[in-house]
Protein backbone atom coordinates (compact mmCIF):
# COMPACT_ATOMS: atom_id res chain seq x y z
CA UNK A 1 0.00 0.00 0.00
CA UNK A 2 1.51 3.31 -0.99
CA UNK A 3 0.68 6.57 0.78
CA UNK A 4 0.79 9.53 -1.67
CA UNK A 5 0.80 13.20 -0.37
CA UNK A 6 0.04 16.21 -1.93
CA UNK A 7 -1.88 18.98 0.63
CA UNK A 8 0.85 20.19 2.96
CA UNK A 9 3.36 18.20 2.22
CA UNK A 10 5.04 16.34 -1.09
CA UNK A 11 5.68 12.86 -0.11
CA UNK A 12 5.23 8.95 -1.20
CA UNK A 13 5.72 6.78 1.78
CA UNK A 14 4.50 2.98 1.55
CA UNK A 15 2.86 0.84 4.41
CA UNK A 16 6.83 0.79 6.24
CA UNK A 17 6.35 4.42 6.35
CA UNK A 18 9.45 4.71 4.18
CA UNK A 19 9.68 7.43 2.55
CA UNK A 20 10.02 6.64 -1.85
CA UNK A 21 9.78 10.41 -2.31
CA UNK A 22 10.02 13.96 -1.40
CA UNK A 23 9.69 17.10 -3.11
CA UNK A 24 10.70 16.02 -6.17
CA UNK A 25 10.13 16.62 -10.13
CA UNK A 26 8.61 13.19 -9.93
CA UNK A 27 6.23 14.47 -7.67
CA UNK A 28 5.14 17.46 -9.46
CA UNK A 29 4.35 15.15 -12.18
CA UNK A 30 2.18 12.93 -9.95
CA UNK A 31 0.14 15.90 -8.58
CA UNK A 32 -0.34 16.84 -12.37
CA UNK A 33 -1.87 13.10 -13.05
CA UNK A 34 -3.78 13.66 -10.21
CA UNK A 35 -5.65 16.82 -10.80
CA UNK A 36 -5.95 14.88 -14.04
CA UNK A 37 -7.37 12.02 -12.99
CA UNK A 38 -9.32 9.55 -15.20
CA UNK A 39 -8.34 12.15 -18.28
CA UNK A 40 -5.23 10.78 -20.37
CA UNK A 41 -2.56 13.21 -20.95
CA UNK A 42 -0.78 13.19 -24.18
CA UNK A 43 2.92 13.21 -23.56
CA UNK A 44 3.56 16.17 -25.70
CA UNK A 45 1.22 18.15 -23.53
CA UNK A 46 3.11 17.05 -20.45
CA UNK A 47 6.53 17.59 -21.73
CA UNK A 48 5.78 21.48 -22.80
CA UNK A 49 4.10 21.83 -19.63
CA UNK A 50 6.87 21.47 -17.62
CA UNK A 51 9.72 22.54 -19.64
CA UNK A 52 8.56 25.12 -21.75
CA UNK A 53 11.67 26.65 -22.77
CA UNK A 54 13.25 23.65 -23.82
CA UNK A 55 13.03 21.96 -27.37
CA UNK A 56 10.21 18.94 -28.31
CA UNK A 57 13.01 16.70 -28.13
CA UNK A 58 14.44 18.18 -24.82
CA UNK A 59 11.56 18.23 -22.95
CA UNK A 60 10.38 14.89 -24.48
CA UNK A 61 13.38 13.35 -23.28
CA UNK A 62 13.04 14.93 -20.09
CA UNK A 63 9.78 13.41 -19.81
CA UNK A 64 11.18 10.03 -20.40
CA UNK A 65 13.74 10.75 -17.76
CA UNK A 66 11.20 11.82 -14.67
CA UNK A 67 8.41 9.22 -15.74
CA UNK A 68 11.46 6.43 -14.74
CA UNK A 69 11.71 8.09 -11.78
CA UNK A 70 7.69 7.68 -11.01
CA UNK A 71 7.79 4.25 -11.84
CA UNK A 72 10.87 3.81 -9.47
CA UNK A 73 8.58 5.81 -6.52
CA UNK A 74 5.53 3.86 -7.41
CA UNK A 75 6.85 0.31 -8.30
CA UNK A 76 4.33 -1.61 -10.61
CA UNK A 77 0.77 0.33 -8.91
CA UNK A 78 -1.58 0.08 -11.39
CA UNK A 79 -2.89 3.91 -10.50
CA UNK A 80 -0.49 4.81 -13.24
CA UNK A 81 -1.18 3.91 -16.72
CA UNK A 82 1.01 4.49 -19.62
CA UNK A 83 0.87 4.08 -22.91
CA UNK A 84 3.10 5.05 -25.88
CA UNK A 85 0.92 8.22 -26.48
CA UNK A 86 0.13 9.13 -23.12
CA UNK A 87 0.09 8.76 -19.16
CA UNK A 88 -3.42 8.73 -17.21
CA UNK A 89 -3.78 8.18 -13.45
CA UNK A 90 -6.86 6.07 -12.02
CA UNK A 91 -7.65 5.14 -8.39
CA UNK A 92 -6.34 1.63 -7.39
CA UNK A 93 -6.99 -0.21 -3.71
CA UNK A 94 -3.15 -0.15 -3.24
CA UNK A 95 -2.22 3.53 -3.97
CA UNK A 96 -4.01 6.26 -1.64
CA UNK A 97 -3.57 9.88 -2.86
CA UNK A 98 -4.90 12.57 -0.21
CA UNK A 99 -6.39 14.79 -2.94
CA UNK A 100 -8.49 11.93 -4.57
CA UNK A 101 -9.37 11.19 -1.29
CA UNK A 102 -10.23 14.53 -0.30
CA UNK A 103 -12.34 14.48 -4.22
CA UNK A 104 -14.55 11.72 -2.97
CA UNK A 105 -15.70 12.79 0.12
CA UNK A 106 -16.42 16.16 -1.47
CA UNK A 107 -18.50 14.58 -4.09
CA UNK A 108 -20.26 12.50 -1.16
CA UNK A 109 -21.10 15.06 0.50
CA UNK A 110 -22.38 17.14 -2.45
CA UNK A 111 -24.38 13.78 -3.27
CA UNK A 112 -25.95 14.10 0.30
CA UNK A 113 -27.02 17.93 -0.38
CA UNK A 114 -28.61 16.71 -3.23
CA UNK A 115 -30.62 14.16 -1.66
CA UNK A 116 -31.83 16.32 1.39
CA UNK A 117 -29.52 14.86 3.60
CA UNK A 118 -27.92 17.65 5.77
CA UNK A 119 -26.74 15.25 8.31
CA UNK A 120 -24.60 13.44 5.83
CA UNK A 121 -23.95 16.16 4.09
CA UNK A 122 -22.06 17.47 7.13
CA UNK A 123 -20.63 14.25 8.09
CA UNK A 124 -19.06 14.17 4.54
CA UNK A 125 -17.68 17.34 4.35
CA UNK A 126 -15.91 16.99 7.81
CA UNK A 127 -14.38 13.79 6.28
CA UNK A 128 -13.62 15.23 3.14
CA UNK A 129 -11.33 18.43 5.33
CA UNK A 130 -10.04 15.99 7.29
CA UNK A 131 -7.78 15.29 4.04
CA UNK A 132 -7.00 19.14 3.75
CA UNK A 133 -3.73 19.53 5.09
CA UNK A 134 -2.42 22.44 3.90
CA UNK A 135 -1.80 24.24 0.41
CA UNK A 136 -1.54 21.91 -2.87
CA UNK A 137 2.20 21.09 -3.45
CA UNK A 138 3.33 23.58 -1.16
CA UNK A 139 6.74 24.89 -2.15
CA UNK A 140 5.38 24.86 -6.42
CA UNK A 141 4.81 28.15 -8.54
CA UNK A 142 3.96 26.97 -11.60
CA UNK A 143 1.00 28.38 -12.99
CA UNK A 144 -0.83 24.87 -13.43
CA UNK A 145 0.12 24.60 -9.69
CA UNK A 146 -1.31 27.94 -8.31
CA UNK A 147 -4.40 27.55 -10.36
CA UNK A 148 -5.15 23.92 -8.91
CA UNK A 149 -3.92 25.08 -5.33
CA UNK A 150 -6.85 27.64 -5.58
CA UNK A 151 -9.22 25.78 -6.71
CA UNK A 152 -9.06 23.14 -4.11
CA UNK A 153 -8.43 25.41 -0.80
CA UNK A 154 -11.91 26.92 -2.04
CA UNK A 155 -13.29 23.44 -2.21
CA UNK A 156 -12.07 23.09 1.33
CA UNK A 157 -13.60 26.41 2.22
CA UNK A 158 -16.78 25.90 0.78
CA UNK A 159 -16.97 22.65 2.85
CA UNK A 160 -16.25 24.54 6.19
CA UNK A 161 -19.21 27.06 5.64
CA UNK A 162 -21.44 23.83 5.22
CA UNK A 163 -20.24 22.46 8.77
CA UNK A 164 -20.38 25.84 10.29
CA UNK A 165 -23.26 27.09 9.21
CA UNK A 166 -25.14 23.65 9.63
CA UNK A 167 -24.33 23.09 13.24
CA UNK A 168 -23.64 25.09 16.67
CA UNK A 169 -21.42 22.45 18.32
CA UNK A 170 -17.76 22.28 18.64
CA UNK A 171 -17.05 21.11 15.13
CA UNK A 172 -18.96 23.93 13.81
CA UNK A 173 -16.80 26.42 16.29
CA UNK A 174 -13.73 24.56 14.62
CA UNK A 175 -14.55 25.09 11.27
CA UNK A 176 -15.22 28.37 11.60
CA UNK A 177 -11.65 29.17 12.88
CA UNK A 178 -10.42 27.28 10.42
CA UNK A 179 -11.88 28.74 7.80
CA UNK A 180 -11.08 32.02 9.36
CA UNK A 181 -6.95 30.86 9.04
CA UNK A 182 -7.22 29.86 5.49
CA UNK A 183 -9.19 33.36 4.09
CA UNK A 184 -8.24 35.65 6.64
CA UNK A 185 -9.04 38.61 4.87
CA UNK A 186 -12.63 37.67 3.87
CA UNK A 187 -15.18 38.59 6.89
CA UNK A 188 -18.01 36.42 6.51
CA UNK A 189 -16.28 33.45 8.08
CA UNK A 190 -15.19 36.41 11.30
CA UNK A 191 -18.93 36.65 11.35
CA UNK A 192 -19.46 33.04 11.72
CA UNK A 193 -16.95 32.33 13.75
CA UNK A 194 -18.59 35.28 16.47
CA UNK A 195 -21.60 34.19 15.74
CA UNK A 196 -21.15 30.33 17.09
CA UNK A 197 -19.18 31.87 20.02
CA UNK A 198 -21.96 33.72 21.00
CA UNK A 199 -24.33 31.05 20.84
CA UNK A 200 -22.04 29.19 22.76
CA UNK A 201 -22.05 31.95 25.61
CA UNK A 202 -18.13 32.79 24.92
CA UNK A 203 -18.74 36.82 24.85
CA UNK A 204 -15.33 37.41 25.32
CA UNK A 205 -14.34 35.21 22.33
CA UNK A 206 -16.47 36.57 20.49
CA UNK A 207 -15.13 40.17 21.04
CA UNK A 208 -11.53 38.90 21.00
CA UNK A 209 -12.58 37.70 16.74
CA UNK A 210 -13.75 40.72 16.18
CA UNK A 211 -10.80 42.49 17.34
CA UNK A 212 -8.45 40.37 15.22
CA UNK A 213 -10.40 40.58 12.33
CA UNK A 214 -9.88 44.57 12.87
CA UNK A 215 -6.66 43.76 13.03
CA UNK A 216 -5.85 41.81 10.29
CA UNK A 217 -7.69 44.15 7.68
CA UNK A 218 -5.58 47.58 8.96
CA UNK A 219 -2.41 45.71 8.43
CA UNK A 220 -2.69 44.23 5.04
CA UNK A 221 -5.49 46.66 3.70
CA UNK A 222 -5.38 49.80 5.96
CA UNK A 223 -9.44 49.66 5.94
CA UNK A 224 -11.62 49.22 8.80
CA UNK A 225 -14.43 46.01 9.26
CA UNK A 226 -17.58 45.68 7.51
CA UNK A 227 -20.62 47.59 8.68
CA UNK A 228 -21.75 44.36 9.51
CA UNK A 229 -19.13 42.52 11.15
CA UNK A 230 -19.61 45.77 13.49
CA UNK A 231 -23.45 44.72 13.96
CA UNK A 232 -22.82 41.10 14.49
CA UNK A 233 -20.33 42.27 17.70
CA UNK A 234 -23.06 44.56 18.40
CA UNK A 235 -25.79 42.27 18.39
CA UNK A 236 -24.55 39.50 20.24
CA UNK A 237 -23.01 42.32 22.80
CA UNK A 238 -26.77 43.56 23.57
CA UNK A 239 -27.98 40.13 24.12
CA UNK A 240 -26.00 39.55 27.24
CA UNK A 241 -26.27 41.90 30.15
CA UNK A 242 -22.89 43.98 30.84
CA UNK A 243 -20.24 42.50 33.62
CA UNK A 244 -19.45 44.74 36.58
CA UNK A 245 -17.24 47.05 35.79
CA UNK A 246 -13.94 45.27 36.61
CA UNK A 247 -11.44 46.67 39.19
CA UNK A 248 -8.83 49.01 37.58
CA UNK A 249 -4.74 49.30 38.32
CA UNK A 250 -5.32 50.96 41.41
CA UNK A 251 -6.52 47.60 43.07
CA UNK A 252 -3.21 45.89 42.69
CA UNK A 253 -1.42 48.29 44.50
CA UNK A 254 -0.74 50.76 41.32
CA UNK A 255 -0.49 54.72 42.42
CA UNK A 256 -4.28 56.13 40.51
CA UNK A 257 -7.50 54.58 39.96
CA UNK A 258 -8.02 53.49 36.23
CA UNK A 259 -11.59 54.98 37.19
CA UNK A 260 -10.75 58.57 37.07
CA UNK A 261 -10.55 60.55 34.07
CA UNK A 262 -7.26 60.10 32.24
CA UNK A 263 -6.40 63.71 31.75
CA UNK A 264 -4.12 64.66 28.22
CA UNK A 265 -1.84 61.63 27.05
CA UNK A 266 -4.27 61.30 23.94
CA UNK A 267 -1.30 60.82 21.51
CA UNK A 268 0.10 58.45 24.18
CA UNK A 269 -2.86 56.62 24.40
CA UNK A 270 -3.44 56.36 20.87
CA UNK A 271 -0.58 54.99 20.10
CA UNK A 272 -0.89 52.19 22.86
CA UNK A 273 -3.78 51.74 21.49
CA UNK A 274 -2.20 51.21 18.23
CA UNK A 275 0.79 48.80 19.85
CA UNK A 276 -2.37 46.55 21.31
CA UNK A 277 -4.47 46.38 18.05
CA UNK A 278 -0.96 45.19 16.32
CA UNK A 279 -0.65 42.61 19.06
CA UNK A 280 -4.04 41.64 19.14
CA UNK A 281 -3.90 40.01 15.59
CA UNK A 282 -1.24 37.78 16.21
CA UNK A 283 2.17 39.61 16.78
CA UNK A 284 3.47 39.55 20.06
CA UNK A 285 4.68 43.08 20.88
CA UNK A 286 6.44 45.00 23.96
CA UNK A 287 5.81 48.47 24.65
CA UNK A 288 7.45 50.32 27.76
CA UNK A 289 6.20 53.94 28.62
CA UNK A 290 9.11 55.40 30.17
CA UNK A 291 9.45 58.91 32.39
CA UNK A 292 10.56 60.26 35.34
CA UNK A 293 9.04 59.26 39.04
CA UNK A 294 5.56 60.69 39.37
CA UNK A 295 5.06 62.03 35.67
CA UNK A 296 1.97 59.58 35.27
CA UNK A 297 3.25 56.48 33.60
CA UNK A 298 1.30 54.05 35.45
CA UNK A 299 -1.91 55.79 34.98
CA UNK A 300 -1.62 55.91 31.25
CA UNK A 301 -1.28 51.72 31.20
CA UNK A 302 -4.30 51.54 33.85
CA UNK A 303 -6.52 53.08 31.15
CA UNK A 304 -5.27 50.99 28.29
CA UNK A 305 -5.80 47.93 30.82
CA UNK A 306 -9.07 49.44 31.34
CA UNK A 307 -10.02 49.26 28.10
CA UNK A 308 -8.67 46.15 26.90
CA UNK A 309 -10.77 44.06 30.10
CA UNK A 310 -13.99 46.43 28.49
CA UNK A 311 -13.11 44.72 25.31
CA UNK A 312 -12.98 41.23 26.62
CA UNK A 313 -9.22 40.65 26.99
CA UNK A 314 -7.35 39.39 29.58
CA UNK A 315 -5.50 41.58 32.06
CA UNK A 316 -2.75 40.09 34.28
CA UNK A 317 -0.81 42.71 36.99
CA UNK A 318 2.23 42.96 38.67
CA UNK A 319 5.14 45.31 40.09
CA UNK A 320 8.88 45.06 40.37
CA UNK A 321 9.87 46.22 43.87
CA UNK A 322 13.23 48.13 44.78
CA UNK A 323 14.43 46.15 47.44
CA UNK A 324 17.75 44.38 47.90
CA UNK A 325 17.34 40.45 47.64
CA UNK A 326 14.67 40.82 44.80
CA UNK A 327 13.02 37.23 44.11
CA UNK A 328 13.65 36.09 40.65
CA UNK A 329 10.54 35.73 38.10
CA UNK A 330 7.93 37.04 41.18
CA UNK A 331 5.98 39.45 38.84
CA UNK A 332 5.71 36.56 36.63
CA UNK A 333 4.26 34.32 39.58
CA UNK A 334 1.60 36.91 39.91
CA UNK A 335 0.68 36.69 36.40
CA UNK A 336 -0.07 33.36 36.97
CA UNK A 337 -1.78 33.84 39.67
CA UNK A 338 -4.29 35.60 37.32
CA UNK A 339 -8.45 33.67 37.84
CA UNK A 340 -8.38 33.58 34.03
CA UNK A 341 -4.57 32.36 33.53
CA UNK A 342 -4.63 29.95 36.48
CA UNK A 343 -7.74 28.01 34.70
CA UNK A 344 -6.36 27.86 31.49
CA UNK A 345 -3.19 26.40 33.29
CA UNK A 346 -5.52 23.31 34.65
CA UNK A 347 -5.80 22.23 31.02
CA UNK A 348 -2.30 21.94 29.82
CA UNK A 349 -1.00 18.69 29.41
CA UNK A 350 0.57 17.40 32.38
CA UNK A 351 3.99 17.44 31.11
CA UNK A 352 3.42 21.36 31.28
CA UNK A 353 1.50 21.71 34.42
CA UNK A 354 4.57 20.40 36.27
CA UNK A 355 6.93 22.51 34.88
CA UNK A 356 4.74 25.77 35.92
CA UNK A 357 4.52 23.93 39.37
CA UNK A 358 7.65 25.07 39.90
CA UNK A 359 7.01 28.61 40.10
CA UNK A 360 3.33 28.96 40.85
CA UNK A 361 3.08 25.29 42.67
CA UNK A 362 -0.93 23.30 42.31
CA UNK A 363 -3.23 22.48 44.92
CA UNK A 364 -2.45 18.80 43.23
CA UNK A 365 1.03 19.64 43.30
CA UNK A 366 1.25 20.92 47.25
CA UNK A 367 -0.14 17.45 48.20
CA UNK A 368 2.36 15.26 46.73
CA UNK A 369 5.42 13.84 48.80
CA UNK A 370 8.34 16.31 48.19
CA UNK A 371 6.40 19.36 47.71
CA UNK A 372 6.78 19.37 44.01
CA UNK A 373 8.56 18.92 40.93
CA UNK A 374 12.85 18.94 41.30
CA UNK A 375 14.83 21.80 40.78
CA UNK A 376 16.19 23.01 37.62
CA UNK A 377 19.92 22.11 36.46
CA UNK A 378 20.70 22.57 33.16
CA UNK A 379 20.08 24.85 30.42
CA UNK A 380 17.92 22.98 28.29
CA UNK A 381 15.58 22.28 31.77
CA UNK A 382 15.20 26.46 31.50
CA UNK A 383 14.10 26.62 28.00
CA UNK A 384 11.36 23.67 29.05
CA UNK A 385 10.51 26.15 31.90
CA UNK A 386 10.28 29.04 30.10
CA UNK A 387 8.15 27.34 27.58
CA UNK A 388 5.66 25.32 29.85
CA UNK A 389 4.81 29.10 31.34
CA UNK A 390 4.53 30.58 28.15
CA UNK A 391 2.02 27.58 27.12
CA UNK A 392 0.07 28.50 30.34
CA UNK A 393 -0.28 32.16 29.78
CA UNK A 394 -1.50 32.52 25.98
CA UNK A 395 -3.90 29.46 27.07
CA UNK A 396 -6.04 31.53 27.62
CA UNK A 397 -7.11 31.80 23.92
CA UNK A 398 -8.12 35.12 24.10
CA UNK A 399 -5.92 38.85 23.46
CA UNK A 400 -3.64 38.61 26.64
CA UNK A 401 -2.25 42.02 28.27
CA UNK A 402 0.52 41.46 30.58
CA UNK A 403 1.02 44.51 32.72
CA UNK A 404 4.66 45.20 34.78
CA UNK A 405 4.59 48.29 36.51
CA UNK A 406 8.47 49.20 37.44
CA UNK A 407 10.09 46.84 35.04
CA UNK A 408 13.81 48.66 36.19
CA UNK A 409 13.55 46.76 39.57
CA UNK A 410 12.55 43.58 38.07
CA UNK A 411 15.09 40.68 38.66
CA UNK A 412 17.71 39.10 35.62
CA UNK A 413 15.21 35.57 35.24
CA UNK A 414 12.40 38.12 34.76
CA UNK A 415 13.35 39.77 32.27
CA UNK A 416 15.28 36.56 30.54
CA UNK A 417 11.68 35.54 30.75
CA UNK A 418 9.85 38.04 29.06
CA UNK A 419 12.94 37.87 25.96
CA UNK A 420 11.61 33.76 25.33
CA UNK A 421 7.61 35.02 25.58
CA UNK A 422 8.07 37.49 23.08
CA UNK A 423 10.81 35.62 21.01
CA UNK A 424 9.32 32.64 20.08
CA UNK A 425 6.75 31.95 16.89
CA UNK A 426 3.49 31.37 19.11
CA UNK A 427 1.56 34.37 16.96
CA UNK A 428 -0.36 34.75 20.35
CA UNK A 429 -2.49 37.73 20.68
CA UNK A 430 -0.22 39.30 23.30
CA UNK A 431 1.22 42.50 24.83
CA UNK A 432 3.61 43.34 27.23
CA UNK A 433 3.13 46.85 28.76
CA UNK A 434 5.49 48.22 31.19
CA UNK A 435 6.81 50.98 33.01
CA UNK A 436 10.07 52.49 33.61
CA UNK A 437 11.88 55.32 35.26
CA UNK A 438 14.35 56.54 33.40
CA UNK A 439 18.03 56.45 35.11
CA UNK A 440 16.74 55.29 38.66
CA UNK A 441 19.53 54.01 40.70
CA UNK A 442 18.01 51.54 41.91
CA UNK A 443 17.34 49.92 38.63
CA UNK A 444 18.02 46.38 37.63
CA UNK A 445 21.96 46.39 36.55
CA UNK A 446 21.36 44.62 33.07
CA UNK A 447 18.19 46.89 32.46
CA UNK A 448 20.08 48.75 29.59
CA UNK A 449 21.84 46.02 28.25
CA UNK A 450 18.81 44.21 27.96
CA UNK A 451 16.54 46.70 26.15
CA UNK A 452 19.74 47.45 23.62
CA UNK A 453 19.06 43.34 22.96
CA UNK A 454 15.07 43.80 22.73
CA UNK A 455 14.90 46.66 20.22
CA UNK A 456 17.08 44.83 17.65
CA UNK A 457 15.55 41.24 18.20
CA UNK A 458 11.83 41.71 19.33
CA UNK A 459 8.84 43.87 18.13
CA UNK A 460 9.59 46.98 20.58
CA UNK A 461 8.48 50.27 21.28
CA UNK A 462 9.27 52.84 23.93
CA UNK A 463 7.13 56.02 24.38
CA UNK A 464 8.17 58.53 26.45
CA UNK A 465 6.23 60.47 28.61
CA UNK A 466 7.25 64.17 29.42
CA UNK A 467 5.10 66.22 32.26
CA UNK A 468 2.36 68.02 32.11
CA UNK A 469 1.73 71.35 30.34
CA UNK A 470 0.39 73.90 31.97
CA UNK A 471 -3.10 73.14 30.86
CA UNK A 472 -3.01 70.03 31.36
CA UNK A 473 -1.69 70.65 35.44
CA UNK A 474 -5.18 72.59 35.66
CA UNK A 475 -7.43 70.28 33.89
CA UNK A 476 -5.79 67.58 36.65
CA UNK A 477 -6.29 70.03 39.45
CA UNK A 478 -9.24 71.04 38.14
CA UNK A 479 -10.66 66.92 38.05
CA UNK A 480 -9.53 66.32 41.57
CA UNK A 481 -10.84 69.35 43.47
CA UNK A 482 -14.33 69.28 41.50
CA UNK A 483 -13.75 73.08 39.86
CA UNK A 484 -11.51 75.25 38.07
CA UNK A 485 -8.79 76.87 39.31
CA UNK A 486 -8.12 80.81 38.53
CA UNK A 487 -5.03 81.49 36.17
CA UNK A 488 -3.18 82.75 39.37
CA UNK A 489 -3.16 79.22 41.08
CA UNK A 490 -2.63 77.06 38.25
CA UNK A 491 0.05 78.98 37.19
CA UNK A 492 1.69 78.73 40.62
CA UNK A 493 0.60 74.94 40.88
CA UNK A 494 2.42 74.44 37.51
CA UNK A 495 5.58 76.04 38.73
CA UNK A 496 5.87 74.32 41.86
CA UNK A 497 5.37 70.53 40.71
CA UNK A 498 6.84 70.81 37.43
CA UNK A 499 3.74 69.25 35.89
CA UNK A 500 4.43 65.81 37.51
CA UNK A 501 1.18 64.33 37.71
CA UNK A 502 1.60 62.49 41.61
CA UNK A 503 2.91 66.12 42.38
CA UNK A 504 0.02 67.72 41.51
CA UNK A 505 -2.35 65.65 43.18
CA UNK A 506 -0.59 65.56 45.98
CA UNK A 507 -0.58 69.41 46.33
CA UNK A 508 -3.87 69.61 45.93
CA UNK A 509 -5.02 67.22 48.09
CA UNK A 510 -2.82 68.75 50.85
CA UNK A 511 -4.87 72.05 51.60
CA UNK A 512 -7.10 74.29 50.12
CA UNK A 513 -5.49 74.75 46.93
CA UNK A 514 -3.34 77.83 47.68
CA UNK A 515 -0.09 76.42 46.46
CA UNK A 516 2.54 78.49 48.84
CA UNK A 517 5.79 77.54 50.72
CA UNK A 518 3.61 76.34 53.84
CA UNK A 519 1.62 73.59 51.62
CA UNK A 520 4.23 72.98 49.07
CA UNK A 521 6.44 71.95 52.04
CA UNK A 522 3.80 69.68 53.47
CA UNK A 523 3.63 68.10 49.50
CA UNK A 524 7.45 67.81 49.84
CA UNK A 525 7.66 66.89 53.95
CA UNK A 526 5.11 63.84 52.94
CA UNK A 527 7.37 62.61 50.00
CA UNK A 528 10.49 62.97 51.94
CA UNK A 529 8.93 60.87 54.46
CA UNK A 530 8.63 57.65 52.39
CA UNK A 531 12.72 57.36 51.35
CA UNK A 532 15.78 56.55 53.01
CA UNK A 533 17.76 58.65 54.84
CA UNK A 534 20.55 59.30 52.73
CA UNK A 535 17.66 60.16 50.11
CA UNK A 536 16.53 62.84 52.12
CA UNK A 537 20.19 64.02 52.96
CA UNK A 538 20.36 64.13 49.23
CA UNK A 539 17.43 66.29 48.95
CA UNK A 540 18.71 68.66 51.24
CA UNK A 541 22.18 69.70 50.04
CA UNK A 542 20.54 69.98 47.02
CA UNK A 543 18.03 72.67 48.29
CA UNK A 544 20.95 73.88 50.33
CA UNK A 545 22.92 74.27 46.52
CA UNK A 546 19.66 76.64 45.79
CA UNK A 547 19.61 75.85 42.04
CA UNK A 548 18.63 72.59 39.76
CA UNK A 549 20.64 70.17 39.02
CA UNK A 550 20.46 67.67 36.11
CA UNK A 551 20.00 63.73 36.68
CA UNK A 552 23.86 63.02 35.62
CA UNK A 553 24.87 65.74 38.29
CA UNK A 554 23.05 64.12 40.87
CA UNK A 555 24.52 60.82 40.20
CA UNK A 556 27.80 62.24 40.02
CA UNK A 557 27.65 63.68 43.40
CA UNK A 558 29.60 62.05 46.47
CA UNK A 559 29.39 63.17 49.92
CA UNK A 560 32.78 65.02 50.38
CA UNK A 561 31.80 66.45 46.86
CA UNK A 562 28.58 67.63 47.75
CA UNK A 563 30.29 69.61 51.37
CA UNK A 564 32.82 70.88 49.58
CA UNK A 565 30.61 72.52 46.98
CA UNK A 566 28.14 73.87 49.86
CA UNK A 567 31.21 75.48 51.51
CA UNK A 568 31.83 76.81 48.54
Amino acid sequence: MLQVNLLGEQSVTDDTGTVRARSSRALALIGFLVVHADAPQTRQRLAAQFWPDSTDEQALTNLRRELHHVRTVLGDDPSLVVTARDLCWTDSPTCRVDVRSFARFRAAARAAAAAGDDEQQRTRAGAAVAYYRGEFLPGGYDDWVLAARGELEQQCVDLLDVIAHGDAGEAAVAAARRRVALRPLEEPGYRRLMELQGEAGDRAGAVSTYHRCASVLERELGVDPDPQTRATLDRLLARTTPAAEPEGLAAHGRAGSAAARLVGRTAELARLREIWRTAAGGRPSLAVVRGEAGVGKSRLVAELAEECRRAGAVVAVTQGFGTAGRLALAPVADWLRTPEIQAATAHLEPVWRVEVDRLVPSARARSEPGGGPPAMVDAWQRHRFFEAVTRALIAVDRPLLLVVDNLHWCDQETLAFLAFCLGIDTGAPLLVAATARDDDPDQEAGLPEWLARMRSTHDVTEIELPPFDSADTAALAAAVVGHPLDEDAAALLQATTGGFALHVVEAVRCGDLDPGAGDLSTVLRHRLEDVSPPARTVAGLAAAVGRDAPAGRKQRWRWGRANRRIVR
